[in-house]
């Protein structure tokens, strides 16, 4: 009898726990779908933003079809972020010259963290000295790895 008593005890006690796991773990899961969400909602804005800002810097009617864009939300960073990228050729005495630009900057403060030309390249004051430097150097704001 003493034994039955034991059991259904542990039993019940065991039930609850189940039940307890189950909860939580839906709660992580609903907590979780609405991260994502919000997550969605910050990078659509961000991109809205973003858009915005290049039609300002970049007017349509001005465009040489040299300019382009792109834009990241950075999770970490809680930051959005609008990289523009402008290649202009101009003449001098005959010869074509051509000047690639590339400036990340925050969207929402407008504070830029960095650019690269054939004349300057510097992410918050470390100078680089190529392209493919200053891409390795804003990997930090243009990239989330491993976080969702």
């Amino acid at each position: 009898m003493y034994s039955m008593r034991v059991a259904k005890g542990m039993f019940a006690t065991m039930t609850k726990t189940v039940i307890a796991l189950l909860a939580f773990a839906l709660t992580i899961g609903a907590v979780s779908a609405q991260n994502r969400k919000e997550i969605y909602e910050l990078q659509e804005r961000c991109g809205k933003r973003a858009e915005q800002i290049y039609e300002k810097d970049f007017p349509v009617g001005e465009r040489k079809g040299l300019e382009s864009f792109e834009n990241h939300y950075n999770i970490r960073l809680n930051r959005c972020f609008i990289l523009e990228q402008n290649t202009m050729i101009t003449k001098d005495a005959g010869k074509s010259y051509t000047i690639r630009m590339l400036t990340l900057v925050d969207v929402n403060d407008n504070k830029v963290y960095g650019s690269f030309s054939s004349l300057n390249c510097a992410v918050q004051n470390v100078t680089c000295r190529s392209e493919q430097e200053f891409r390795s150097l804003i990997r930090q704001f243009m990239e989330d790895r491993g976080e969702q």
